[in-house]
Parts: structure tokens; sequence; C-alpha cells
């Protein structure tokens, strides 16, 4: 079982998280090279409510975009025009833009406010 299918499951039972299915979830753990957590997302998917888990050094923090969380993906997004998903770089260093979206192109959408939940796993 991946890592994401095990934290899934922890969060259906711990949580009672029916909505988190690896359909509408994407996980990333911090970056090797550079403090961030990478993501490309399908568009597609932000038809629909999309969950983020952001694997940290000691927890996992659970952001919660509901559907139509922002009027226009590309006006606060990179989008890859070769995969058609949104191309998400969020910064894991807590001394600087901490949960922002810091990928070229992007606005510095600020993810705090759609944190669920943060916990140890």
């Amino acid at each position: 079982m991946s890592e994401k299918s095990q934290i899934i499951k922890y969060m259906q039972s711990n949580f009672g998280s029916t909505s988190v299915k690896s359909n509408n979830t994407s996980f990333s753990s911090i970056n090797k090279s550079k403090q961030v957590w990478w993501f490309n997302v399908p568009v597609k998917k932000f038809e629909d409510a999309v969950n983020l888990l952001l694997k940290g050094t000691d927890e996992i923090t659970w952001i919660h975009l509901p559907t139509n969380f922002v009027n226009n993906l590309a006006s606060k997004f990179k989008i890859r025009e070769d995969k058609n998903a949104v191309d998400l770089e969020i910064s894991a260093d807590k001394s600087h833009l901490y949960l922002k979206d810091i990928k070229s192109g992007g606005t510095h959408f600020d993810f705090k406010p759609f944190v669920k939940e943060k916990f140890k796993f």
C-alpha cells in the first residue's frame, strides 16, 4: 500500500473523512533540493473539491480546496499547457512564504485558510 493510500485510510478512520479518496487527493513530500511541495493537479479535478496532502518532517498538512474556491484557476495559478495541469510549488519554509504558491507565474496564493487539519503520521 502506498504512503498516500495509508494516509487516506488513516484520515478516513480518524477524522471520518469519507470525502477524501485517492482520485480527489494529491500527495507530496518536501522536495530534497528546495523547501517546497510540488504538485501537478489536472485542471479537470478542480471541477470538484480537491485535497492536498503535504508531508512535512514531522506532520501531514491536509489542505481542502472546495469547488469554486477561486473564480478562475488561470488567474491564480500557473497552468502547464503540456499537461493541462495546475502547477503548484507550495513553500515549506516556515520563515518565508509558508504555505504560499511560489511557482514562477503564480500569485503567491495563500493556502493557509484552506488547511483542514495537521496531524502526526
